[in-house]
């Protein structure tokens, strides 16, 4: 049981020393949890290609990079020091086709593993850059296809399951991160995590954001060695997760909330749309791009207007987090819509270590072995592609 002793009588001037001693660790350990912020400098080289949307980047080991452009629904291998660009397949249907390639993701051996949207299932790409064979991704239990985030050394893929396929109700905002091994058809549970905001009822006939957009939510990131980043929410700090199951846990990191103005829903509303298949379908019943229509100012902002809105933003967004070349994990946070923007780099410990600043109008696609790839966006919404050292 514990017990406590009645107070003591201290000498002012001791307790003076006292105090600025613990103010002066309070500013230490305030400046540790937000170190300055670094800005990212000009890119080191630029690729001559106009792009419509890049999704996916992945550097491969002699220094070229894959690339998917999911409007143009184009597979490419480019080299920035040469400028060529070389298309790997076609778009379609077929077994060694895609439709709607996105992310791009380290894969086992020297393999990747394209991600392929539009025929729901995934594409192994070889080290000789070409599609070997797909395959639609389904657990256990689970008869629709799933996605992955990233896949470890071992060839396990981590999903994070939908709430509409599991029994949410009971559960709230609560999603599960589970790990499946493919070859033993094993699925463990890893975490719980704090998902997405369901948004009130609403008409079903008009079209809407199945979620409450700038909701404070968790978001995660996996490691080739099998380690699992839990970016926490409230309050915002990083937990990893050893493939044994060993839990560590960083110190939070201060955030102040911004709040969400109509200009903020307007831009999340036209990135939303552009970038989801929710209001697309082609002739055969898949899904397809957004139609232009919908993109037009005065379609986004009725959306925007009708749609629910966190009043205040969370303090990262809900893009996937990357695992850099040295274990270092980086989060994108939140920031007022026309600013630059910002990542959080923690180390292995979950400690905010760094904290970088890309140039306005530009996105962080891609990371390799000291470089960082962002798109850059014209007045025209063409994109290009642009190779950065990191800091």
């Amino acid at each position: 049981m514990r017990t406590h002793r009645p107070f003591a009588s201290v000498d002012p001037r001791a307790s003076l020393a006292l105090t600025l001693a613990t103010l002066a660790l309070a500013t230490v350990a305030f400046a540790q949890a937000r170190p300055p912020v670094i800005p990212l400098g000009a890119p080191t080289a630029t690729l001559d290609h106009d792009f419509s949307q890049v999704r996916g980047v992945r550097e491969l080991p002699d220094g070229r990079i894959l690339v998917t452009d999911r409007l143009e629904e184009k597979l490419y291998v480019a080299s920035f020091t040469t400028g060529a660009l070389v298309t790997i397949s076609r778009p379609g249907r077929g077994p060694l086709e895609f439709h709607l390639p996105t992310a791009l993701l380290p894969f086992t051996g020297d393999s990747t593993l394209l991600v392929d949207e539009g025929n729901s299932r995934l594409a192994v790409v070889g080290p000789d850059l070409r599609i070997h064979r797909s395959f639609a991704l389904r657990l256990p239990g689970i008869d629709v296809p799933v996605g992955t985030r990233g896949v470890d050394a071992q060839g396990r893929y981590y999903v994070q399951i939908p709430g509409w396929l599991s029994n949410a109700r009971e559960r709230g905002d609560s999603v599960w991160l589970v790990r499946f091994d493919l070859g033993r058809n094993r699925v463990d549970t890893l975490a719980s995590l704090k998902g997405s905001t369901s948004p009130p009822p609403r008409d079903g006939r008009q079209l809407g954001i199945p979620f409450v957009p700038f909701a404070a939510q968790d978001n995660w990131m996996v490691a080739r060695d099998g380690r699992v980043a839990l970016v926490r929410s409230v309050p915002y700090h990083v937990e990893w997760r050893a493939p044994d199951g060993r839990l560590t846990r960083g110190t939070a990191v201060p955030h102040t909330p911004i709040r969400v103005t109509m200009d903020d829903r307007v831009a999340f509303t036209r990135s939303f749309i552009a970038n989801s298949p929710i209001g697309g379908r082609d002739p055969n019943g898949g899904m397809s791009a957004a139609p232009a229509e919908l993109l037009s100012d005065r379609s986004i902002r009725a959306i925007a207007e009708r749609n629910a809105f966190a009043e205040v933003m969370g303090p990262f967004t809900g893009a996937a987090p990357f695992v850099d070349a040295t274990g270092a994990l980086w989060v994108e946070r939140t920031v007022r819509v026309g600013t630059s923007g910002e990542w959080d780099v923690f180390d292995a410990a979950g400690r905010l270590v760094r904290r970088v600043a890309i140039p306005v109008g530009r996105r962080v696609v891609g990371m390799g072995r000291g470089t960082l790839y962002l798109v850059a966006v014209d007045e025209d919404g063409l994109e290009r592609l642009e190779r950065y050292a990191t800091p």
